[in-house]
Parts: C-alpha cells; structure tokens; sequence
C-alpha cells in the first residue's frame, strides 16, 4: 500500500497493472510471484489503518526536521 501511495494509484486494479509492469523488478521489493487484485484486498483488510497514520506521522515529522529552515511561504510547525 505504500507503493500505491507513493505512486499515486486510486483503485486496486490500477496498483496490480503497476506492479505487472514493472514484474522484473519486484524481486527487488521482497515480491516473488505475481500480485493479484483479490491478494491485494485481502492484504489491505487484514491490516490496520493506523500504521499507515503512524507511517505518515513519521514522515512528516523527518520533513518538518529536513526543512525547517527553508522558506516556503507557510508555517510547517
């Protein structure tokens, strides 16, 4: 789910053409076989929403540290 996240994909079916078209590289990223949509949905129900909350909330706060020097015209407090 991170991937479709950081890839800006908006529905099941979108995150498994993404990932049949880059099938070469998934080894890479821990995956050995092919991912299917109805694989996809088990995962995602089975997981809890909240480590993707926390994950975000790491994030932010690593940005917030990154650039708290630069101007951004907006108060990132």
């Amino acid at each position: 789910m991170a991937f479709a996240q950081l890839t800006y994909q908006e529905s099941l079916r979108d995150i498994e053409i993404c990932l049949r078209a880059q099938q070469s590289k998934l080894y890479h990223m821990g995956i050995r076989g092919p991912v299917s949509k109805s694989t996809l949905a088990d995962a995602n129900e089975k997981r809890d929403w909240r480590i993707y909350a926390d994950f975000a909330e790491s994030l932010i706060h690593t940005a917030r540290q990154l650039y708290q020097q630069d101007d951004f015209g907006i108060d990132l407090q």
